[in-house]
């Protein structure tokens, strides 16, 4: 628990020089709480915001053809792209979809939207007024002695280069600044005759390369799911999704439309004359400390494949940075000696493996950064959502809060070894969860993985799974409310040990979405877009979601929700 500051010194305050790199929702947010603040006459640092792009948003915005050189950042989602998150996990307290949409909206709206949602809330108060549009940052470095970062900075207009210097840095350009393409996979498929793309680059002749095609989509998560669908949608001939895990989005969908997808459980390991592959499930070999074929299942093959998607995911671009002011946005860690797992559901089936010497990412937090903040040079902020989170949108305004808290002095900045400390016990809290702890210990997750097919784990309805996902779900929304709590967030999800109702009804809506994909039935040619629109409802306003005005498949864009967005920032 954080130690408020009693007496905020105003002069310090404003005299503090923060460089904030990004505009898009992390940074919008950051932007929008300091005008905030400062619209109440309260004392604020000094914000230089430095974009790339001609208008906020990030990776939600729209790619405009004058943008795809230097001056832009590419990585966007695609023109038709849909969300696969909930609206009511995205909501702000104070401006709700209620409000923007003047009526009853889906739960599931178009990126569009949601864009043009983000953008109306955080304009505000001049907050996006003073933002330094197509411009890029080149590099930052920090002089210990001075205690300064400089900051080279390019006009992508007229190709001058301009040195900035502030107290504070904030890093707001986004865990998914590049596509992930594995070196491994990418020499692999260099076998492959047909074409090979990210999932970042869907908006380049998608349509093209899936229409009457056979494709297959390597990694099962939100990506997957999404660009699956629309494959179909575009008229595909068959998609296969295969991963290592299986434990993702597209694994866990019940049912397909007109059962055009076939998932198969196991990454890709042999190209069969030019089109076909061979995969197989593997499993983690802790000696070798690396992924095995599992030869007690058998392979399987598939025949005729036009293209590959590569949905491998995204890392975060951190080559502007020098190397002392970089994350390790892999995460690696250990177990502390002598840590136990206490007995859950699970416990009669696997009992306690030893961690793995090796530990993942956790979703929660990266080792080296403490709330935010570099535990090396704290000056150095991160403001970003986690890895597996529930609701981005959401964590990054808190965050916002918290960082701002950070400047004020109202949230004070604990010593490196106390940040240390904390990190290792919040990464061995979440190892106490099983469905957190599968996905950080290799270990772990393979003793789940070996578990047999009519395992109740296997069971969409046994309510012991039912109680760990929520488990997993609380957990990280209890998270959340920490962050809320001590940033002084105008709303209470409850804190570490209890959600409050607020957070409880949090926790009801993510697992609803997880349940619009598990409880889809086999012939079902809905999505899970249309599927149980009830139980979605805002935690704000208590108004329901409703259906979509057709089946999500019979829709390119829902002309019942306009947006405005077109209208902004000088867009026509």
């Amino acid at each position: 628990m954080f130690r408020r500051s009693k007496k905020i010194d105003d002069a310090h305050v404003q005299g503090t020089s923060v460089c904030l790199i990004g505009c898009g929702p992390a940074g919008m947010s950051f932007l929008y709480a300091v005008a905030k603040r400062k619209a109440k006459g309260l004392p604020v640092p000094q914000v230089t915001c430095i974009e790339p792009a001609g208008s906020p948003g990030g990776v939600w915005r729209d790619l405009s053809s004058d943008e795809r050189g230097i001056s832009a950042n590419n990585v966007v989602m695609y023109e038709d792209m849909w969300c696969n998150t909930p609206k009511e996990l995205m909501e702000y307290h104070d401006y709700t979809f209620e409000s923007h949409f003047g009526k009853e909206t889906p739960p599931y709206l178009p990126r569009k939207d949601i864009l043009d949602y983000m953008i109306t809330r955080n304009n505000v108060d001049g907050a996006l007024d003073d933002v330094m549009f197509h411009h890029r940052v080149s590099s930052v470095k920090y002089d210990a002695s001075s205690k300064k970062f400089t900051i080279e900075v390019i006009d992508c207009n007229a190709g001058n280069t301009s040195i900035i210097q502030s107290d504070k840095c904030i890093w707001a350009a986004g865990i998914h600044g590049k596509p992930y393409k594995p070196p491994e996979l990418v020499e692999f498929l260099k076998e492959f005759t047909g074409t090979v793309m990210h999932s970042a680059e869907a908006n380049n002749d998608f349509e093209k390369n899936v229409k009457g095609k056979k494709i297959l989509i390597i990694g099962d998560a939100r990506s997957a799911e999404d660009l699956a669908l629309y494959a179909i949608k575009l008229g595909v001939d068959h998609v296969y999704v295969c991963a290592r895990s299986g434990d993702g989005e597209a694994s866990s969908t019940g049912a397909w439309p007109s059962e055009k997808v076939t998932i198969i459980y196991g990454p890709p390991y042999k190209v069969l004359k030019g089109t076909g592959f061979k995969c197989q499930a593997v499993y983690w070999s802790e000696k070798r400390q690396r992924y095995r074929k599992d030869d007690e299942e058998a392979p399987i093959k598939i025949q005729g494949i036009d293209t590959v998607v590569m949905a491998t995911g995204y890392e975060a671009n951190l080559d502007i940075l020098s190397e002392s002011l970089q994350f390790d946005d892999e995460g690696e860690w250990t177990i502390s000696k002598g840590w136990q797992m206490k007995n859950n559901a699970l416990t009669i089936s696997i009992g306690n493996p030893t961690p793995s010497k090796i530990l993942s990412l956790g979703s929660t937090c990266y080792p080296d950064v403490y709330r935010g903040l570099l535990i090396t040079n704290p000056s150095m902020m991160f403001i970003h959502e986690t890895e597996d989170t529930l609701s981005p949108i959401i964590e990054l305004d808190v965050l916002a809060h918290l960082f701002l808290g950070y400047l004020t002095g109202q949230v004070p900045i604990p010593k490196e070894k106390d940040m240390r400390k904390a990190n290792q016990k919040q990464l061995e809290a979440e190892m106490q969860v099983p469905w957190l702890r599968a996905e950080m210990d290799a270990s772990y997750g393979g003793e789940v993985d070996d578990l047999p097919d009519d395992h109740w784990v296997n069971s969409e309805n046994d309510n012991r799974g039912i109680l760990l996902d929520k488990t997993r779900v609380e957990f990280m929304v209890s998270r959340i409310a920490r962050d809320m709590r001590d940033s002084n967030y105008p709303v209470n999800f409850g804190n570490l040990n209890e959600l409050s109702d607020k957070g409880q009804q949090f926790v009801a809506i993510a697992y609803a979405d997880i349940e619009a994909r598990t409880t889809l039935t086999q012939h079902h040619d809905n999505t899970f877009r249309d599927n149980n629109q009830d139980d979605f409802k805002s935690i704000y306003t208590g108004q329901k979601a409703v259906n979509l005005p057709a089946p999500w498949m019979n829709l390119n864009r829902s002309k019942d929700l306009p947006t405005k967005i077109d209208t902004l920032f000088g867009k026509s």
